[in-house]
């Protein structure tokens, strides 16, 4: 039981702290506003410097002025917006034999026509025999890396098939998918082998929709990344900046978010420049598919929104046509969403395998098991955990 009376100092305590961090905050988006216009000018030099430097930080690759701002386009008449999402059950060790489930929906929304939506979900249940190429002999076990893995390859494949079915000759169609296009999990596994089978899957799909030239983006919400202001420490060696300190003592870009840079650039609705990420994943990446991104000023029904960032493959950003069809249609599916993509959150709804669900599957395996004349699943803890006792 939660005792809320107790908290109350330390709520205090808190309050003040996010007052402090604000102010900090305020301070450091006018100083990297300040240094983002300063880059402007000599971009192209700054560009060409950090691609000789080859720095061992996460440093945005510009594709053009950094403080570029791009309005809202208008939204096609009619266009397609597919989507997938997915969830899993994890592998249990104290389950035997090693099995896992991955859930992932299935989303077309027709924008335009009478046509009735695509909403369904397919699971799919793996088991050990299945996976002896992603199996950790070391730990004897599936990884919640590797399943994980797994289930955003599967999202792919997934949202691939279904907008191959969905597109229609003619009609714009926009694929959308939630999370990162680039396999920033895949590096920890320690399993080299694990990890270029894994990139090879899912680069062969992203190359999918580029061989089928349909428009693919990601949508991350709230995302954490520091590539343009590396980008502003980078340049900050000829202007001395890093020296510069704000009044507690901390660095002046110590602890800043790209999204905070971006939140003071943009009005609502707007885009920034388009930048490549550098990360040393996408050197098995084809050059096609290399993944780019922007940040949009994405507007809420109360307060000022958010930033978010939209993730797209190479081929795409050279079509400025076609990334100004995934931001007016990204922006559009928002604004149904009350301030996140629409398609997304109902491909959640379909996707997430809730509590209930969960113990029905785990009774119904034990069920056929029982009748087929084979012993349930799982360890006497297990089974004692789903028995109340009190």
């Amino acid at each position: 039981m939660l005792d809320l009376s107790r908290l109350r100092d330390q709520l205090d305590d808190f309050q003040n702290y996010q007052a402090e961090t604000l102010d900090r905050r305020t301070r450091q988006q006018e100083r990297a506003a300040e240094l983002l216009h300063a880059l402007r000018p000599r971009w192209t030099e700054v560009r060409d410097a950090v691609d000789a430097a080859q720095p061992k930080q996460l440093v945005a690759r510009m594709r053009e002025a950094p403080t570029t701002t791009v309005a809202p386009p208008e939204r096609p008449e009619t266009v397609t917006v597919v989507a997938t999402d997915g969830s899993q059950i994890y592998p249990d060790r104290h389950v035997e034999p090693t099995y896992f489930l991955l859930n992932v929906s299935r989303i077309a929304l027709q924008y335009g026509t009478t046509e009735a939506p695509t909403l369904d979900t397919e699971p799919d249940l793996r088991f050990r025999d299945d996976l002896d190429a992603h199996f950790d002999e070391a730990l004897a076990s599936m990884t919640t890396e590797v399943v994980s893995a797994l289930r955003d390859e599967m999202e792919l494949r997934e949202l691939l098939s279904v907008a191959r079915e969905a597109f229609v000759e003619g009609r714009p169609l926009v694929a959308l998918a939630d999370g990162t296009l680039i396999r920033w999990m895949i590096r920890g596994m320690h399993n080299r082998a694990v990890e270029k089978r894994l990139i090879a899957s899912y680069t062969e799909l992203l190359q999918g929709f580029a061989s089928d030239r349909l428009p693919l983006c990601s949508y991350i919400s709230m995302p954490g990344n520091t590539e343009v202001v590396n980008l502003l420490r980078f340049d900050a060696d000829e202007l001395t900046v890093e020296a510069e300190t704000l009044p507690s003592g901390e660095p002046t870009l110590a602890g800043l978010l790209d999204r905070t840079v971006f939140g003071a650039l943009l009005d609502a609705g707007e885009r920034s420049a388009l930048f490549r990420s550098p990360s040393r994943i996408q050197r098995e990446y084809a050059a096609g598919i290399q993944i780019c991104y922007f940040y949009l000023k994405v507007p809420a029904p109360a307060g000022e929104g958010e930033i978010a960032r939209v993730e797209i493959p190479a081929w795409l950003a050279d079509a400025p046509a076609q990334v100004d069809l995934v931001h007016s249609v990204v922006l559009d599916e928002c604004r149904k969403g009350d301030g996140y993509p629409v398609a997304l959150a109902e491909a959640h709804e379909h996707a997430v395998i809730r509590a209930p669900e969960r113990e029905a599957f785990l009774q119904l395996m034990d069920r056929r098991l029982r009748r087929a004349g084979l012993p349930p699943t799982g360890s006497q803890k297990r089974h004692s955990k789903r028995t109340a006792r009190v």
